[in-house]
């Protein structure tokens, strides 16, 4: 299955996937092997050959309290999130709980995904390194808080900055390019327009990437007109602070206004589509179609640990069932290149990932597609859009049989 837009996704059967020294060589439906007689010949026959997934917004330190929920969003980060993260000023808990996360992103299919840490720069910089081992792809950020964060939590801006500084300075570009350091606002209720207007001018002098939360929730809102009441909107407290751009990521965006949407379009900044979270932490639908016609790249994300899972199958399910209104609404093709190729666009990395264009980085996965049908294969409805309505719907990380990340030898895998 080859992502190539929105609408489009091809398929290939059978299909063969040639790769040579980490790179996708050939994508095509003959047999390769007479053009690479050397080359190692694996059959995956009865299996579907994807790209790896994309995961746009996701927390490292909420691994622990996946599918503990506590009511609305603010609720749920005093009584769980917060306090879990707190954990983390012990190395060694933050590195065990790294090594699950990366492991489990792994497990699930995902080769490449943009992810909070918590606000001690030691367990940042130890999940940086676990991410190196590993050979994923991550763009990985310390949060930063300089108000309304509990004790133990709270720095100063000053910390806050220099912190992310040498964090940035170490680890962005790292292990070929393939870590990048996001600067990491948590959001505007723990940040200061003096901390966030210091991010926003140093993320544009050295090229960095922004992340944080937008609009999830109405209370959140509220509760930041209050902080911010000479700011127009949630979104215009980013803009003044200079923190919107292409290289920023919002997650949520929820409840955004169409002025909002004008200056999120307007800035380049994109967006990382959370419905499962969304669902569970009861903070609403977000406006998939308003935001694709104006558009905001947008990309899937799993938001763990609001939302209980790590499979970016169940993200694509969710998906489907939240933007099903309109005429934009979502398809199941349109949900694969959320998971994919899309969340590439999001990163600007289109042309490394995202689908099996030649050159592109050797990041897959092999699916067991028949584990998400009743009759494992012996039925009626066998046809390759129904085959990926089902993954969508009925699929998790039983499904992924392999994860290759950068497969460095020559390969000719059939599907």
């Amino acid at each position: 299955m080859n992502p190539v837009s929105i609408d489009r996704v091809d398929f290939y059967h059978p299909g063969y996937l040639v790769t040579y020294r980490g790179r996708i060589e050939r994508l095509s439906p003959h047999d390769p092997r007479p053009d690479f007689p050397e080359a190692e010949f694996i059959d995956f026959g009865n299996y579907a050959i994807m790209p790896g997934f994309v995961d746009t917004h996701v927390h490292l330190p909420q691994l622990a309290i996946m599918g503990i929920e506590a009511g609305s969003l603010l609720d749920w980060l005093n009584a769980y999130a917060l306090p879990e993260e707190s954990r983390f000023s012990d190395p060694e808990y933050a590195r065990r709980i790294s090594n699950l996360f990366f492991d489990g992103l792994i497990s699930n299919g995902t080769t490449c995904a943009i992810i909070y840490c918590s606000m001690h720069e030691t367990a940042t910089d130890s999940a940086f390194d676990v991410a190196a081992q590993k050979g994923i792809r991550a763009f990985i950020g310390k949060s930063m808080m300089d108000q309304n964060a509990p004790t133990g939590m709270l720095e100063t801006s000053d910390e806050s900055i220099n912190a992310s500084t040498r964090l940035f300075e170490k680890w962005d570009g790292a292990n070929d390019g393939r870590l990048r350091y996001v600067f990491t606002p948590r959001f505007a209720g723990s940040c200061s327009m003096d901390l966030m207007r210091r991010v926003g001018k140093i993320a544009k002098e050295r090229a960095a990437f922004i992340q944080s939360h937008l609009s999830e929730n109405t209370s959140e809102v509220d509760w930041i007109r209050t902080i911010f009441p000479e700011q127009a909107s949630y979104t215009d407290v980013y803009a003044a602070a200079g923190l919107l751009g292409h290289r920023t990521i919002m997650a949520h965006c929820i409840h955004v206004s169409d002025s909002e949407v004008a200056l999120l379009a307007n800035s380049g900044t994109a967006v990382a589509f959370c419905p499962y979270s969304n669902r569970v932490l009861r903070s609403g639908v977000m406006p998939y179609a308003r935001l694709r016609e104006a558009g905001l790249r947008i990309g899937l994300a799993s938001d763990v640990g609001a939302c209980p899972t790590l499979s970016m199958f169940r993200q694509m399910g969710e998906a489907l069932s939240s933007a099903n209104i309109g005429a934009t609404r979502l398809t199941p093709q349109g949900a694969l290149y959320l998971a994919t190729l899309g969340g590439a666009k999001v990163l600007g990395l289109e042309d490394r990932i995202g689908n099996f264009a030649p050159g592109k980085d050797a990041d897959f996965i092999v699916v067991d597609y028949q584990k998400t049908d009743p009759l494992q294969g012996s039925g009626s409805y066998e046809g390759h859009a129904q085959i990926l309505s089902r993954l969508c719907y009925n699929g998790d990380a039983v499904c992924i049989k392999e994860t290759y990340l950068l497969a460095q030898s020559t390969l000719g895998l059939r599907s």
